[in-house]
């Protein structure tokens, strides 16, 4: 593909279906670092650990509530969360842009959100231990 079918994205919709699918599975989630030129996930350095149910569903509301930018930012991000399923495998990560947004499975969708809370989800992930500021 060339032009601008190359660059669109993933409508907001079709990325929501996902993460609703995905976040049903998920059962643990870690952050790890780098963004999405980290490498191999199972690679990665980890610097924090969600196995709560309460955390992870306020992790869950702070990463996928909020509203879609239609495209990327020009960084490749700070962490990754990495969500897994019961069998601790990975099913789907989303890097933290700057202090406002996700970008969930970067190459795949192509469209950060711009988080609802993302003072919340920035103290969140200060309560792990990792300094995002």
């Amino acid at each position: 593909m060339t032009g601008p079918e190359r660059t669109r994205g993933a409508s907001g919709a079709v990325v929501r279906d996902w993460l609703d699918e995905v976040w049903g599975r998920t059962e643990a989630a870690v952050v790890l670092e780098g963004g999405d030129d980290g490498g191999p996930l199972a690679e990665r350095g980890l610097v924090g650990e969600v196995f709560d149910a309460e955390d992870l569903a306020e992790l869950r509301t702070l990463t996928t509530t909020g509203e879609f930018a239609d495209g990327i930012c020009r960084c490749y991000g700070g962490v990754t969360i990495a969500l897994l399923d019961a069998e601790g495998e990975f099913i789907g990560s989303g890097s933290v842009h700057g202090l406002t947004d996700v970008s969930w499975e970067r190459r795949r969708f192509r469209n950060n959100m711009k988080v609802a809370d993302p003072e919340r989800l920035i103290a969140f992930l200060e309560r792990l231990g990792i300094r995002m500021r």
